[in-house]
């Protein structure tokens, strides 16, 4: 993995953590309720997960899609 790919990794888990904290720290009672009743849990971290996903397709495609695609264009 080359320093731009990991470029890319890296700053794709950081959006997921900051979407994800952000999330949760919006609706506090989401969380609170998460933490009580197991099944409204499951539903809180499917929505993570879906914010997992998009964040693992966005680095995917800026680090190995998009470079095969059309090169690097921008002159790095």
């Amino acid at each position: 993995m080359n320093s731009k790919q990991k470029d890319v990794w890296i700053r794709a888990v950081k959006t997921f953590w900051q979407a994800a904290l952000a999330y949760l720290l919006a609706d506090v009672t989401v969380l609170q309720a998460a933490l009580s009743d197991w099944s409204r849990g499951r539903k809180l971290l499917l929505t993570l997960a879906v914010g997992a996903a998009a964040a693992g397709f966005s680095a995917v495609y800026n680090g190995v899609i998009r470079p095969l695609i059309g090169g690097d264009e921008r002159g790095e």
